[in-house]
């Protein structure tokens, strides 16, 4: 046995010594850069590219396997002159004996130089599109029937066992041009080196590029280390402790120089399709921020979940940092406390904050808010909080020489006011693209200056179609509900609101609007009302709708009705008022009406009053235009007839049933001073009130007369007499 042995390991040896004597002489005797054409001509039949060789092909066969390209050209096979890619030296080697064993074993992966080029042309073809097998035999293999007989075939055979000593790739390139919208997108200075790339072992990678963008015009220098390992056979891919830092410039960030930093675990698991960002920590600016997230379904729709964990940050020092600016803020230091923590929620196209809690400046929303639909920047929202001072993030007021408050009943001026600005007031630009739908639901609100407790509201903005479905809360004593519509993709723009004011202080409301006060009381209100256009003259011009109010317990300010009323009858008594007696308003226990107005003119023909000792009624015309009014009221005496401020005027049965005119003519800003009796009115009803008289005084002789002749018979003669002139 011994002696066999011997003799067949003296065979074996000559076998190698044979073996390693015919790959010596194929390594010198035969040169691969005889055969470039022949390998040119596969590259056009098997991968449709034209492939240049610029260089000597070097080349060894044992122990490794080994070649070694230089100047390597790539192009599509219908356009040579255009290059797809270029290779300034590639060299890599396979060791032997280990392929008899299924065992690969590479020695160090090294390409220099490397020049990529993609392009996609007016017509949105790819210059790479072209590349590889062509033709359904070629592509056959290409499809899922091919696939599997691949994966068979490999099941079959066994997997080969792979382990390559390093990959080193420096000076690489890769351009990418859209010329449908004239994107360019370069990664330039690509450098890539790592470990032994050996299954189920880590290896060190380290990858550095710059990353530039044409619009906008953006460099990002990317820093990547890690560690990572893989395995083959279970399909997961990991990455331990990988950091990554982009250093970016440009016009996005105004110019400024932005870092950020991106720490933690991941994990890909291709058999189960799932992702996994582990043990994240995020750092931008003074930003710091920690979460997971995890991506299921790879292969199909991906679903995303996760969390997200913010630290208090000032988000006016971030923007600041990333050079953005906020706009002017009523509050300085408005956005400087803020803070978030939420779990993530999405899709490969939407990213939803579940369960967020959100501090803003001291205040605390909860609820969830995002991105339903990225492609169309969808924003979704359903916050709740308890109080937000929202005038804080409001543009901080214009500094104006405001005039003296006007005060009770208005200004005294009678100067025409200044016209309605044709400035546009709403963005509609802006607010054609949006795509927003939320609410707010806040226990107590500042907003215009004034405390609104509650407060809801909620707003649905899609394609231009503007609506504000809720907004309603406790304002002035009582509460306030409206609707809107807004459609900005006419022309002029169609707005409506119908609203509703319930037991409000008209007062308070007019004061905290710097409006004229012309009365007092709790005001009821409801109003539906059109308009077009994008400026308050638009709107007033083009003001369509109807409007009912009611106002109890209150006053006119600035207008004493029973003054203008005993004017009225003085002057009926051409008397002269021996002083002015009363106050300077009129209060009322109920006052109500409506209007209907066309094109910004309102009418009324319906105001009723109920004042004390009188009754008043009104109709009238508003011109919003010219914020001019011409409005009637009469007043009728009740009750007590007798009982009046000045003997000049003094009633007495006489005047039941006259309705004594008062008219106001003048601006809306003086609406209550320019009110007055309406003499012409006046002059009418004193006429009317002397004839009355001289019928009187000619009946009462005529009595007298019959009393004298008829005797008892008289009252029989006067009746025959009324009814015979219808007195």
């Amino acid at each position: 046995m011994k002696k066999l042995a011997k003799i067949i390991g003296l065979v074996l040896l000559v076998v190698v010594v044979l073996v390693v004597a015919v790959l010596f002489f194929v390594t010198r005797m035969f040169d691969p850069n005889d055969y470039k054409e022949q390998i040119r001509q596969a590259a056009r039949e098997q991968a449709n590219v034209e492939l240049t060789l610029g260089g000597d092909i070097g080349w060894s066969l044992f122990p490794w396997l080994g070649i070694e390209l230089k100047n390597v050209g790539l192009a599509p096979l219908e356009h040579p002159e255009q290059a797809l890619a270029s290779i300034g030296s590639m060299g890599l080697g396979v060791e032997v004996l280990p392929l008899l064993r299924k065992q690969l074993r590479m020695s160090d992966v090294i390409l220099d130089s490397i020049s990529l080029n993609l392009e996609v042309d007016e017509n949105g073809v790819a210059n790479w599109s072209t590349i590889g097998p062509q033709g359904e035999a070629q592509a056959a293999g290409k499809g899922p029937a091919g696939e599997a007989e691949a994966e068979a075939e490999a099941e079959e055979h066994g997997r080969l066992d792979v382990a390559v000593e390093s990959v080193r790739i420096t000076n690489a390139a890769v351009s990418y041009l859209d010329r449908r919208t004239a994107q360019k997108v370069t990664l330039e200075d690509v450098n890539l080196s790592t470990g032994a790339l050996i299954e189920n072992e880590p290896f060190d990678v380290e990858f550095l590029g710059l990353l530039v963008t044409g619009q906008p015009a953006m460099r990002v220098r990317i820093d990547l280390r890690t560690v990572a390992s893989f395995a083959l056979d279970s399909e997961q891919y990991q990455l331990d402790g990988f950091d990554l830092k982009l250093d970016a410039s440009g016009d996005p960030f105004g110019g400024r120089a932005v870092n950020m930093q991106l720490q933690g675990d991941s994990v890909i698991d291709l058999q189960r399709q799932v992702a996994e960002l582990k043990q994240l920590r995020l750092s931008l600016a003074d930003l710091r921020a920690t979460g997971q997230l995890t991506a299921s379904q790879l292969d199909g729709d991906p679903q995303l979940a996760g969390t997200l964990s913010i630290a208090e940050f000032d988000a006016r020092a971030l923007m600041h940092a990333l050079g953005q600016s906020l706009p002017a803020m009523a509050q300085n230091n408005a956005l400087s406390k803020v803070a978030l923590n939420a779990d993530l929620a999405g899709s490969g196209n939407s990213l939803m904050l579940e369960n967020l809690k959100l501090l803003v400046d001291g205040t605390e929303l909860t609820g969830s808010m995002g991105l339903a639909d990225l492609e169309r920047q969808a924003v979704r929202f359903d916050l709740r909080g308890d109080s937000l001072n929202i005038d804080h993030y409001l543009p901080p007021p214009a500094e104006k020489s405001a005039p003296a408050a006007a005060g009770q009943g208005g200004s005294a001026s009678k100067r025409a006011p200044e016209p309605w600005s044709n400035e546009a007031v709403l963005p509609l630009d802006t607010l054609t693209g949006l795509n927003v739908i939320g609410s707010l639901d806040l226990q107590r609100v500042q907003l215009t200056g004034q405390t609104v407790s509650p407060f809801k509201a909620a707003v649905e903005a899609v394609d231009g179609n503007v609506q504000l479905k809720q907004f309603e809360g406790g304002v002035f004593g009582g509460q306030f509900a409206a609707t809107a519509t807004l459609n900005a993709t006419r022309a002029p723009a169609a707005l409506s609101l119908n609203g509703k004011l319930d037991g409000v202080d008209s007062l308070a409301l007019q004061r905290a609007y710097e409006m004229a006060e012309q009365f007092r009381g709790k005001l009821d209100l409801n109003m539906q009302l059109t308009t077009r256009g994008n400026s308050m003259r638009q709107w007033i011009n083009g003001l369509n709708g109807d409007v009912r109010f009611d106002v109890a317990d209150g006053a006119l300010l600035g207008v004493n009705l029973e003054q203008k009323l005993c004017q009225a009858i003085a002057l009926a008594n051409r008397k002269p008022l021996s002083a002015e007696h009363g106050g300077t308003d009129t209060p009322f226990a109920k006052l109500g009406g409506s209007f209907q107005i066309v094109d910004g003119n309102i009418n009324n023909r319906d105001l009723i009053a109920a004042l004390p000792g009188i009754a008043a009624k009104g109709n009238g015309d508003i011109n919003l235009p010219e914020q001019r009014l011409d409005y009637r009221v009469g007043l009728l005496l009740e009750g007590d007839k007798s009982d009046m401020p000045d003997p000049a005027c003094q009633v007495n049965e006489r005047y039941v049933g006259i309705e004594w005119p008062v008219r106001c003519d003048g601006y809306l800003h003086n609406a209550a001073k320019s009110c007055g009796v309406d003499t012409q009115g006046v002059t009418r009803i004193a006429g009317q009130l002397l004839r009355n008289e001289a019928e009187r005084k000619v009946g009462d002789k005529v009595n007298e007369k019959l009393e004298e002749e008829l005797g008892d018979k008289a009252p029989a003669v006067r009746d025959a007499l009324k009814g015979l002139f219808g007195r």
